[in-house]
Order: structure tokens, then sequence, then C-alpha cells
């Protein structure tokens, strides 16, 4: 058959003859399929513009930025350490068995170390004498940084009326560098009258929360060894003094009781042996010998007061005079001389006994000759001042 040569009157004739057809399809469907074509085709090939990358590539960062980061956030820390901890098991599996050993001891003495302790133990009278300046001594009360304990510091000084020494330490001495605070004498003009300690104070100068340690501070400041008896208040020159807690009080009794004797350590390095009666206790409240005192100061106290006595160390009393005694250790129990905790705890019970008016104390079956300044062999008197203070 010949091929049909289309013409556009051949091609007008056909179309003619076909049926007719009809879109079902609405005008706004078949404009909108057309507008889409279009645009396809006019962007069809066409390269997107040099700076629309950047662009392109900062919005999909902060896309995934927007999706990822709150999950990162959560767990960044728990990544981070696991980081840690994989490259240290890396790291600890690659050295050998020496090294190893070596870094456990280092670790083990860094954690052993001890920070060396500014102890301020007692003195012997006998210390004082024999020099080529004549030296004394006077105790002072001052407060720990709680307000829970008075403290008593004791200073080397030249000869002096008591009152005069106690005036002299309390313009000199800075608590705060053996991790103490103001005494409340600190703020009082002092004088004496025979026997009897004159305490003038403004008004208002003595704060509540000191006022449960005021007469035990100002006990441990005068009444030790006997020094005064009696204390009288005034306020601006007039008799008395108002307290929050005691009302208008004219004057106090001094009384110094035997009290067993613990450790307090200070935020600083100072570290001190201070008794029960510094808690504010009464004296009548205290051990009624010195065998009693022995046997609480192996138990923990209150108020950052810690015993300074093994658990369970039963040491053997015998008074053999009027103002001597001699303690026995146990069998199961030496002393160290090189050893700190041991010359506090010897300190302690010195002062125990001598709170107790024993001023010859002899100590058996040490095991030693000698800790710190004493002779084991032969007893130890004339103990006095409490928590020597030497200025730098």
């Amino acid at each position: 058959m010949e091929p049909i040569k289309w013409n556009d009157e051949n091609i007008e004739q056909h179309l003619k003859s076909l049926p007719p057809i009809k879109d079902r399809r609405s005008k706004q469907e078949l404009y909108l399929k057309v507008q889409a074509k279009v645009h396809y085709k006019d962007n069809k090939g066409k390269r997107l513009p040099t700076w629309s990358l950047p662009a392109l590539a900062t919005a999909c960062a902060l896309v995934i930025f927007g999706v990822f980061v709150p999950d990162l956030m959560k767990n960044g820390g728990k990544m981070e350490q696991n980081k840690m901890v994989l490259e240290a098991d890396k790291g600890s599996k690659g050295m050998d068995a020496a090294s190893t050993a070596t870094d456990e001891r280092v670790s083990q003495k860094a954690e052993n170390k001890v920070v060396p302790v500014a102890y301020h133990g007692p003195i012997q009278e006998s210390s004082l004498d024999g020099g080529e300046v004549d030296q004394d001594w006077v105790t002072v009360g001052y407060l720990d940084d709680q307000a829970q304990l008075a403290i008593p510091v004791s200073f080397i000084t030249q000869p002096n009326h008591y009152l005069d020494k106690v005036n002299e330490q309390l313009q000199k001495f800075d608590p705060k560098s053996a991790g103490l605070v103001e005494s409340p004498l600190q703020r009082a003009k002092i004088t004496e009258e025979e026997e009897t300690v004159i305490i003038d104070w403004p008004a208002g100068s003595i704060y509540e929360a000191e006022e449960p340690l005021l007469k035990n501070l100002i006990a441990l400041t005068f009444s030790n060894e006997s020094q005064k008896y009696k204390v009288e208040f005034r306020t601006e020159g007039k008799a008395g003094y108002d307290f929050s807690n005691y009302g208008l009080v004219k004057d106090w009794n001094l009384e110094v009781p035997g009290a067993p004797h613990f450790r307090y350590d200070a935020p600083t390095t100072d570290s001190f042996i201070v008794s029960l009666f510094s808690t504010g206790q009464e004296a009548k409240d205290m051990p009624a010998d010195l065998d009693n005192a022995l046997d609480v100061m192996d138990e923990e106290q209150e108020r950052g007061l810690k015993p300074l006595l093994p658990k369970d160390l039963n040491l053997e009393v015998k008074v053999t005079g009027e103002h001597s005694v001699e303690i026995t250790f146990p069998d199961s129990f030496k002393l160290l001389a090189d050893n700190q905790e041991h010359l506090m705890m010897i300190d302690a019970i010195l002062l125990t006994a001598e709170s107790y008016d024993y001023d010859s104390i002899k100590f058996n079956n040490t095991g030693l000759d000698s800790i710190g300044p004493y002779q084991l062999d032969q007893p130890i008197e004339d103990i006095t001042g409490t928590n020597v203070y030497h200025y730098q």
C-alpha cells in the first residue's frame, strides 16, 4: 500500500472526521497542571547560582543542629565521660606491669600524705627557767569559728602582773592566724581590784551566740592555776551587764574544774587540746576524778572534739601522793616515739591529770624511754599553759 502523504489540508480533513473528544477535567485543574509543567520546563537544566550553595549548606546545617543538638547536649556529659574512660582504659592496657605497680605506689602515697599539723602543746614550768631572759606565761580564752568551744591559748611572756599580760596578748594576738575568732574580752576594758577582775563592756557588745560559753571562757582566762576567783561586770562604768539570756548580771564566781581533754582541729592546720569544760558545761557535770575522766577520753564528742585515746584503752591509775599519780599502759599497747598522735595523747593525759590537781605524773609500761620533750623513766612535773602559741 502506498503511504499517505500528509499535508495541512489532509490533516485538517482527517481531524474533522474523528469523533468529538471531551475532557472531563475542570478548567481550574487543567490550569494548574499546565502551570506546573511550564515552571518545570523553565527551570530544567538550569544550575543553582554560586551564591546559593553556601546558603543551602547553612540551611541544612541549621536543620541538623536543631534536630540533633538537644540530644547531644543531654548526653554530652556521658559521651565525654565515656571518652575519658575509654582513653584511660586504652592507656592502662598499654602500660607494662612495672610502671603500673609504680603508679599505684605513688597514688597510695599521695592519698596517705598528711598535711603537717601546727600542734600547740603545753609546757613545763622548768622550761621557763634558766635562760638569759626571764620568762613567764599567760592564758587567754578565744572561740572556735563556730562559737561552740572556748579554747584557751597560752603565750610565753615577760614577767608582769597577770592582768597586764592578758591585756597585752588581747591586743597582740590575731586569732585568725590560728583558725580561731576574736575573744569577747577584746571588746572590754579589763582592770582589777584586789582578787576581783573588773570587765567593763559597751552596751550590746556581747553577741547572744557567745553567752553560753562566756563564763567558761572567762574562767579559763583568769581562774586557771588559781589566778582569780571572781569577776565583776560593768557597762560603761555602771554596775552590771544586761545579757540577752541571763538578764542583768553583776558578778560571777570563777572555777576551772578537772575535766577530760580532747583534740580540736581548726580550719587551718592548727591543732589544740581542749577540755570538756570548754563546751560550756558546768563544773558539776565533769567527771569526779581522774580515773573516770580517763575512761571517757576514748569516746567521740560533739562540737568537733576528737578522742586522743584509742578505743577501749584501759589505763591503770594509782595515786601515790597528794599531788602525784602513776598511770600504767596495758601490755597490748606501746607508744611510738615518732608518732605525733601518741605525743598528743600523752599531753592530753598530762593536762587532764593536772586539772585534777596532780602536778607529778609517772607513766609506766610505755615501751619508750622518752617521747617529745618528756623523759618517761621519771615523773613529769609542773605541766602548765595550754595550747602554747609561739609567735613567728
